[in-house]
Parts: structure tokens; C-alpha cells; sequence
């Protein structure tokens, strides 16, 4: 990083190794220089652990045939860690998303050295821990990547712990996907997506596992959806997806693939706890005779009676007199 601003801060936090500088500090002079030494810190951390993944899997196949000189970078050589404990506190850092973030390299470590010690006892590979590393690689990169587009933005309009839109930019961006639908009479719908027995996640394994259920189900969301449809953080633990040019058959199809993948998809909170998540989907069609604020209550409506009718399901609305009907039911 290139912190023109001022001098970077001493620390003593460990993890850097020989050859490599000591980590900077964050730029505090100015909020863009800040975003730029935090991208710059991401795509290296990016690229280090590309490197390790690489280093660790090549030892699992191969057996080293010589020892490993000295000068040479050690298993679990990266300067992440050391430059988050220097800047944890700097008021862009000091977010849910980066905690998460930071929690998910610590356990990426911790998992690849009990595989690779485990390696060099016995010679062989636990399937389980290998699985468990590639699990904690594929959500660090994944949480890595929503970082990074949320300091890409522009405006401040992504939620720094999903990576999906905010609330505040989804009204603006609702009234003129309506007034498009409208005036080129193209059908178009929102959805609500609610986890199911959220709450009971909290209260049993902490926010923290609360919040990278969260992330594993944005992460869902944005990567199967289609590539103009949106998805917003509607606030807790639920979601909202706007779905251009969809009529309600096409907005059922959509939406029964996601709630079905998010049903396949149990999330690691821990070494220990590997948690079941299903979802609860409403929607209802943009109209023009009902405002974005009446096609969202339209939705909701729809929602709790998937939520009434057993959780884990799709209701779409189709006709203002008569009730939301079921589009797919869980097996």
C-alpha cells in the first residue's frame, strides 16, 4: 500500500515473515485513500492465499524430497492477518463483513494445519479436513469478493455484510424498474426471502453464526439468480429481489430454484455445527395501479402464508381479491 497521508503506525502484531514488510496502517487522511489501501490489502490477501492453497495442496500429493531451506516462506506465510490486527479499529474496518471476514482466515489456517500435520505423521489425507479446507477457502474467497465490491462502489449502496444492495438504494431503484415495466408493458415482480427460524440461530450459536448464514444465503441469492435480476438486504434476515421482464410463472421458476439450492446448501458456523437453512419466499407483480410500497405489502402478504403454511415454500400473489397461492411445497 502507498499511504501518503501519514506515516504508518508501528505495530507488533505478529504474522509477517522474512522478506516481507511490516504491514501499513489503513490512510487516515481521507476517506478514498482509505477504500483504495483496503482494496489494494484485499486483492493481495486475494492472491496470497490463491498461493497457499496451491503450496498446501502440492504437499498433500507430492512428498517433499528435500528439506525445505531456511530462507524459504514457511505452510501458513501471509500478512493478512497481521495487517487486519493492526487496523480492526479504523472505523472502515471495524464492520461486521471484515470480522466475519477475518474469522473465516483464522479458521482457513487452523484447518490447514491440522491437515498438514496430520499429513506428516502418517502420510495420509483426512477426506473430512479436506473438505472442511475447502469449504473455509471457498467462503473466504466468497466473503473476500463481496469486500471488494462494496469498497468498488461508488455510492454507499451495498450492505457491507451481505455484499447485496441496501435498503436505501432499493426504493429509488423499485419506482424506476416499475416506471420501465410500465412504459414498455413488460411484466416484472418482487420477492421477499425470509430464513426460516432465524432467531433461534442467534439465540443458539451467537450473532456471529447468525451473520455468516447470512452471507452464505446473499451469496445464494446473487450467484443464482438471473444476471438483471437485483437482490437486497430488506433488513435482519431477510431479503428482497427485484425480477425484470418475469411473469409469475417465469418469477415461480426463479424462485423455487433458489429456495431449493438454499435448502441443499447447509452452512458451517463452526469446526462443530453444520446448520440446515431453508427459506420462505412471497411475491407479488409489479401493477400499475399499486405502488412499489403496495406491490412490497403484496409480497409480504405472500410470504407469511408460506410461512403459515409450513415455512420452506413459495407463495406468489396473482389476484388482489382472492389469496396468495402455493406455487411449490417442500417434500
Amino acid at each position: 500500500m502507498n499511504d501518503k497521508s501519514q506515516p504508518a503506525k508501528a505495530t507488533t502484531a505478529k504474522g509477517t515473515h522474512k522478506g516481507h514488510e511490516m504491514p501499513e496502517s489503513v490512510a487516515e487522511g481521507g476517506m478514498a485513500d482509505a477504500e483504495r489501501d483496503i482494496l489494494a490489502e484485499l486483492d493481495k490477501a486475494l492472491g496470497e492465499h490463491i498461493a497457499l492453497l496451491l503450496r498446501w495442496n502440492r504437499k498433500l500429493l507430492f512428498a517433499e524430497s528435500s528439506p525445505q531451506p531456511d530462507h524459504e516462506e514457511d505452510d501458513h506465510d501471509c500478512d493478512f492477518g497481521a495487517w487486519y490486527a493492526l487496523n480492526r479499529h479504523n472505523r472502515l474496518i471495524d464492520q461486521p463483513a471484515m470480522h466475519a471476514l477475518a474469522t473465516t482466515h483464522q479458521q482457513l489456517h487452523a484447518s490447514a494445519k491440522r491437515l498438514l500435520s496430520a499429513h506428516e505423521i502418517d502420510g495420509e489425507v483426512d477426506p473430512s479436513e479436506f473438505d472442511m479446507l475447502a469449504l473455509r477457502a471457498e467462503s473466504f474467497f466468497a466473503q473476500l469478493r463481496r469486500l471488494e465490491r462494496a469498497f468498488r462502489t461508488a455510492r454507499s449502496d451495498v450492505d457491507p455484510l451481505t455484499g447485496t444492495y441496501n435498503r436505501q438504494t432499493m426504493m429509488g431503484d423499485l419506482n424506476s424498474e416499475r416506471e420501465r415495466a410500465l412504459r414498455t408493458n413488460t411484466p416484472t415482480a418482487i420477492a421477499l426471502v425470509d430464513l426460516d427460524h432465524f432467531k433461534s440461530i442467534n439465540d443458539t450459536y451467537g450473532h456471529q453464526a447468525g451473520d455468516v448464514v447470512l452471507q452464505s444465503v446473499a451469496g445464494i441469492l446473487q450467484s443464482h439468480v438471473r444476471p438483471f435480476d437485483k437482490v437486497y438486504r430488506y433488513g435482519g434476515e431477510e431479503f428482497l429481489i427485484c425480477l425484470p421482464n418475469a411473469d409469475m410463472k417465469q418469477c415461480a421458476r426463479v424462485l423455487e430454484r433458489l429456495r431449493r439450492v438454499i435448502e441443499a446448501s447447509p452452512v458451517a458456523v463452526s469446526d462443530e455445527a453444520v446448520l440446515p437453512i431453508t427459506a420462505s419466499i412471497g411475491a407479488a407483480p409489479m401493477t400499475k395501479s399499486r405502488t412499489v410500497e403496495q406491490i412490497i405489502e403484496k409480497a409480504d402478504k405472500a410470504l407469511y402464508a408460506a410461512k403459515e403454511g409450513g415455512r420452506n415454500r413459495v407463495r406468489v400473489w396473482r389476484n388482489p381479491d382472492t389469496k396468495p397461492t402455493s406455487e411449490k411445497h417442500a417434500k
